[in-house]
């Protein structure tokens, strides 16, 4: 077993705080206007503005806003989500601060908090992990349609300690009404929407409706979308010219639906829904291939808002999913592989009764996957992982200007390994066999501060110490994966990965300027990744690891082996908003964001392969009366710290515009009609991420203009 690195407890600060200098004049300019502006006479109506005081139902602590948390968090809903919801979750949140996207193609695309993606960042659906293989490859999509969802919360950093060590990047958790969690107020509401556009000329329909009464509620959400290939400024591949002005194999077909329900008694309520995700997608690497994604899910959701023993509400949450997806080769229209993973999740919540100032939320989390391919392109044999877990977050009081947060988490893993091909070739460090039963412990602990130095501001401090466990993929993959373009290799002597994680939050809620500044770092020991064999290569006609050089025209591989090395993460972003006007009849907010990340494995001082680059935006928002017009600019530096087998990464400008007129009937006030145009890269650059495994191949869509119409009553 490989020698497991030794957390070294400090960080090195003078190599931190350099990383900062794309956010020293913006910073001190944020802190200088947001200072001058608080002891400036303040607009009319402006000490009203409060734009950090959204429950965050993700955090654990009942009655917390995104104010009160130590840890960064960003909240995406209402206008601004309707507004920024595309055909994938990664694509949705790529222009929040702090997150990028791995975007393989149009169809697939999975969020990046910080630099940290895969199996660092969880995806929950209403609390319960997704329950599909969008972990194990970037050409697998997330299996959540965001037009149809309410709000979506990003915890950036840790969130290990409420949802398990895959989430020591952070966690991403989508709500949606699928089961109604409060009585209408209305016999009958809902909304449904269609909407166009220019560059993939993507047609969809969707509708969400609710009915019911004080006791019962039933939701039923549809939806529908097709596209053909997306619209590219020039060509994909300029080393390979063809197709000039599309993107080939990048059209999507798309359909959604759910039908749930929940009864509502004096003490609280309970719910049950059933659901259904379909999706064909291509995968534009330049091959006939298409993924035909299906997944079927149960959930139930239950909550308990009266006292019982030493608690004040319980809340229970499970789903159940079968998950497959086919590559399918359209030439032959045959599977060449096909996935499954047949999942299961809970988790119980027991929210404590308080005692004196302190108060928190205790409750287990238990998981099971059965995950298997078979097919061309078997990268993982069959493995059944099961886990378990117990957790605790607290939160104390200190003194009316100070609050403590803490807690704990412990984490039980065990993975059984089904047959192995006896005949794969050997390989270094490789020794997985049929059978093999592994189990992992995980210990978690966080604490930290929220320090209220004056009204409207609050500061955070907090430091976590987290152990992710090796996944399947990491120790027991021995395959030829062709999304990636790699024969990738497990090393079964995997230990834990450990992190200890620092941040610190600036936020300020009211005023004419409101702001959200986070600044982090994160040192790992036992870091996992993906590194080339530089002295081998995997021949496909012979299936056998040969020497380099390779020879004229041979159809090979080359080999990434899962190894460990310790590893450094900082960065910051910032988001400040400043309210012109904050009227109830007009409105007028100008805003800038920024972020920046450095990655790099510290062992041999080399980078780390596909980190996302330091970003620039601003954007304008006016809505008089029934109006609102908006504009938006973002801009990505150029990426010049890249692996060998990387290349470097030129910067891009998007930029976009969005109106929209709402019309409402007179005689029927719950009755509105909304009208929306949203245009997108309106200088049809060409935008190339140096996150995605495809930016040599594939960029990000050129010019596209969305129009549509939303009903709501």
């Amino acid at each position: 077993m490989r020698a497991r690195a030794r957390l070294r407890p400090s960080l090195n600060l003078s190599t931190v705080m350099s990383s900062f200098r794309h956010f020293s004049i913006f910073l001190l300019c944020t802190a200088s206007l947001a200072r001058a502006q608080s002891s400036r006479v303040a607009p009319p109506g402006s000490e009203k503005i409060l734009h950090l005081d959204s429950f965050v139902v993700s955090a654990g602590l009942e009655g917390k806003t995104a104010f009160d948390l130590a840890q960064g968090t960003s909240i995406l809903a209402g206008d601004e989500l309707r507004r920024r919801a595309a055909a994938t979750l990664g694509e949705t949140l790529a222009a929040t601060p702090g997150i990028s996207s791995t975007s393989f193609g149009p169809g697939a695309s999975r969020p990046i908090i910080r630099g940290l993606g895969g199996d660092r960042v969880r995806m929950l659906d209403n609390g319960v992990g997704s329950l599909d293989a969008s972990n194990v490859s970037p050409d697998h999509n997330v299996s959540i349609e965001p037009l149809l969802v309410d709000r979506i919360e990003v915890l950036r950093g840790p969130a290990t300690l409420l949802y398990g060590s895959s989430a020591v990047g952070g966690v991403v958790n989508v709500i949606d009404n699928r089961i109604p969690s409060a009585a209408p107020a209305h016999s009958l509401t809902g909304r449904a929407e269609v909407r166009f556009d220019s560059a993939a000329r993507e047609r969809t329909g969707l509708f969400a409706v609710t009915g019911g009464d004080k006791t019962f509620a039933l939701q039923l959400n549809g939806l529908r979308t097709e596209t053909d290939d997306v619209a590219i400024p020039g060509y994909a591949d300029p080393a390979n010219p063809a197709h000039y002005g599309t993107l080939a194999n990048s059209a999507i077909s798309t359909k959604s639906g759910s039908v749930g329900g929940t009864y509502f008694w004096g003490g609280g309520h309970t719910g049950l829904a059933v659901s259904e995700y379909d999706t064909v997608y291509g995968v534009p690497v330049g091959e006939p291939i298409v993924i035909d994604l299906r997944q079927r899910r149960v959930d139930f959701r239950s909550e308990i808002s009266r006292s019982f023993a030493i608690f004040q509400a319980a809340k229970a949450r499970f789903g159940l999913a079968d998950y497959t997806h086919a590559e399918v080769d359209t030439t032959t229209d045959r599977a060449n592989t096909t996935f499954r993973n047949k999942a299961c999740e809970g988790r119980l919540e027991l929210v404590q009764q308080d005692i004196g100032e302190l108060t928190g939320t205790v409750g287990l989390q238990t998981s099971r996957s059965d995950f298997s391919a078979v097919g061309e392109e078997v990268v993982t044999p069959p493995t059944l992982t099961s886990s378990h877990a117990l957790f605790a977050v607290e939160s104390l009081r200190l003194a009316p200007d100070l609050l403590l947060q803490f807690g704990g988490r412990y984490e039980l893993q065990r993975i059984k390994l089904g047959p192995v091909d006896p005949l794969l070739p050997a390989y270094p460090g490789y020794a997985a066999r049929t059978g093999e039963k592994r189990t992992d412990h995980g210990l978690s602990f966080s604490a930290g501060s929220v320090y209220y130095p004056a009204k409207d501001y609050s500061v955070g401090l907090s430091a976590t110490y987290s152990q992710r466990l090796p996944v399947a993929q990491e120790t027991f993959s021995h395959g030829p994966h062709g999304g990636t373009g790699a024969y990738e290799i497990g090393t079964s002597g995997l230990g834990e990965e450990t992190s200890l994680g620092l941040e610190f939050t600036l936020r300020k809620r009211a005023g004419f300027v409101t702001s959200s500044i986070g600044i982090f770092a994160n040192r790992f020991a036992h870091f996992v990744f993906e590194q080339r064999d530089p002295k081998r290569y995997f021949d496909a006609a012979t299936r056998a690891f040969l020497p380099y050089p390779v020879p004229p025209a041979a159809d090979f591989l080359p080999i990434y082996q899962f190894i460990a090395k310790d590893a450094l993460f900082y960065g910051a972003e910032a988001e400040v908003q400043f309210h012109l006007i904050d009227h109830p009849e007009q409105r007028l907010h100008f805003s800038l964001f920024a972020d920046s990340v450095h990655a790099g494995q510290t062992t041999d001082e080399q980078p780390l392969p596909r980190i996302p680059p330091a970003r620039i935006g601003a954007s304008l928002t006016f809505e008089p009366g029934r109006w609102s017009l908006g504009t938006e600019a973002r801009h990505a530096f150029r990426q010049t710290r890249f692996t060998s087998e990387e290349t470097k990464t030129a910067g891009y400008t998007l930029v976009g515009a969005h109106a929209s007129y709402r019309i409402d009937a007179v005689r029927a006030p719950r009755l509105g009609l909304e009208l929306f145009v949203r245009g997108d890269n309106l200088t049809n650059a060409t935008a190339r991420l140096s996150t995605s495994f495809l930016k040599d191949i594939a960029p990000l869509p050129g010019r596209g203009v969305t129009f549509g119409a939303r009903l709501s009553f």
